[in-house]
């Protein structure tokens, strides 16, 4: 992409936009119903994460056993 200068003498002006990098991170809560949502809670005092960040806990078929997670992305330093 170049920006086309102001007067009629100057060659174009590179111009490049700067590159986002992000890092991801998935958090994975695996256990009872009631375990999973007070780990939740737990991370949300602690100011680690929203409420509404974690998926909503799912039934891994197993007895009794539910799945909860959440991603968390990050801007990279260069």
């Amino acid at each position: 992409m170049f920006l086309e200068p102001t007067s009629g003498d100057e060659s174009p002006v590179p111009f490049t936009l700067p590159t986002y990098r992000q890092e991801t991170l998935r958090h994975i809560l695996l256990g009872d119903y009631g375990a999973i949502t007070d780990a939740i809670g737990q991370l949300v005092a602690l100011g680690y994460s929203d409420r509404v960040a974690w998926s909503d806990p799912i039934p891994t078929g197993r007895s009794g056993e539910y799945v909860a997670v959440m991603t968390r992305r990050r801007g990279m330093r260069s």
